[in-house]
């Protein structure tokens, strides 16, 4: 009953009340400090303080920050979050300093004396959550990208005020152990992934097999990955989204489960169905829970969790019917087997999740992220 209640809530609430990974004060000063460290060099920094104060801000949710001193003295950044103090910082350095923090390089040439602020500057967000990233960004530009990398991506997410991620990486070793728990062999399931730079779309249930299958070197340094990368984001106070099940599975979960109920979908961008025309649960397949409380239990055990997921069903897919009705119960399925996965997850308390569902079909609607919708209410669009 429970479960039902909060799928019954309106999707910006249900973002709302899903907490995060705020951290303690104290944790994210320390990270926000290591980043002035990082981008100024060890000198400069000595020239900003830096504290995190939940008190700062005006209303509980919404990032503040405030900046202070300079000139003669060290300037002074206060932050609700960590998040927020990074983005003051930033703000300090482009609008006083003249400095410029970029993708593709930064000009840190800070002037002397530091200038000063006048008076005392507070600026806060009308936004609870400043999100980043599609599902297609993770093969597009990061999955190449080795800890360094990662590192100062997620230096620049804080310093842009960026609350709210995706967190994908390393999801394919859990899929691994969920299908060997399932009764695939490890050939069915070498033979279902992509490489590496197609994960994206074997992900979202696109492609299947095309430049596999993925060596065990790679789900190991995945794993390492994803566990610098979660640690880093909430050491900010950031709260990072992670993968759930959409309802694609490989073929070779007919032949574990021969009554099983699967549409076999069309083509995908012009490939053949050696590669595409992937294989998708019915929602109201009793598997379709099972598979997705498995995984997300595996996940996080591994991984933890922050409450908040993201899945793509019909990512430039036509979905089995148009009806509303099916609709609707394609994403309710989605979402019970999230709270299956919670209510699963051993020794953890955890409260119902929140879900970011991506949709975009051939037909129809076009986006790449929306919250969750009530029951019933149609397409994610």
């Amino acid at each position: 009953m429970e479960a039902v209640a909060v799928a019954a809530a309106v999707g910006v609430l249900l973002l709302a009340g899903a907490g995060g990974a705020a951290g303690d004060e104290a944790r994210e000063a320390a990270a926000v400090r290591a980043l002035v460290a990082r981008l100024l060099g060890p000198g400069p920094a000595a020239d900003f303080s830096v504290s995190v104060e939940r008190a700062l801000a005006a209303k509980p949710g919404l990032d503040t920050y405030s900046l202070g001193g300079g000139g003669a003295a060290r300037v002074r950044v206060r932050g609700s979050t960590g998040v927020a103090a990074a983005a003051g910082l930033h703000r300090y350095l482009r609008d006083f300093c003249g400095c410029h923090v970029a993708w593709s390089g930064s000009q840190l040439r800070l002037p002397r004396p530091l200038p000063a602020v006048p008076g005392e500057l507070t600026e806060a967000t009308p936004n609870r959550y400043r999100y980043y990233q599609n599902v297609c960004t993770q093969s597009y530009s990061f999955v190449w990208w080795d800890w360094a990398r990662w590192e100062r991506e997620i230096d620049w997410m804080a310093l842009n005020g960026i609350n709210l991620a995706l967190a994908w990486s390393g999801q394919e070793a859990i899929w691994q152990r969920v299908y060997l728990a399932l009764g695939l062999t490890q050939a069915e399931i070498n033979e279902f992934f992509t490489g590496p730079a197609f994960l994206a779309w074997g992900r979202m249930g696109n492609l299947h097999t095309w430049d596999g299958p993925l060596p065990p070197s790679w789900h190991i340094k995945q794993l390492y990955l994803q566990h610098r990368v979660l640690d880093q984001m909430r050491s900010f106070g950031m709260t990072p989204v992670l993968p759930a099940f959409a309802g694609h599975v490989p073929e070779a979960v007919t032949r574990v489960f021969p009554q099983v109920n699967v549409t076999k979908m069309g083509s995908w961008g012009h490939f053949n169905c050696s590669y595409s025309c992937s294989f998708l649960l019915a929602p109201e397949d009793p598997i379709f829970p099972i598979i997705g409380s498995l995984f997300l239990r595996e996940l996080i055990k591994e991984f933890g969790t922050d409450h908040i997921y993201g899945a793509d069903t019909f990512n430039e897919m036509q979905p089995p019917s148009s009806e509303p009705s099916y609709l609707a119960a394609a994403t309710t399925a989605v979402y019970e087997a999230m709270t299956a996965g919670c209510v699963a997850a051993p020794r953890l308390a955890l409260p119902a999740p929140a879900a970011v569902l991506g949709a975009r079909p051939d037909q129809g609607c076009a986006g790449s992220c929306a919250p969750w919708p009530p029951p019933g209410s149609g397409p994610v669009c």
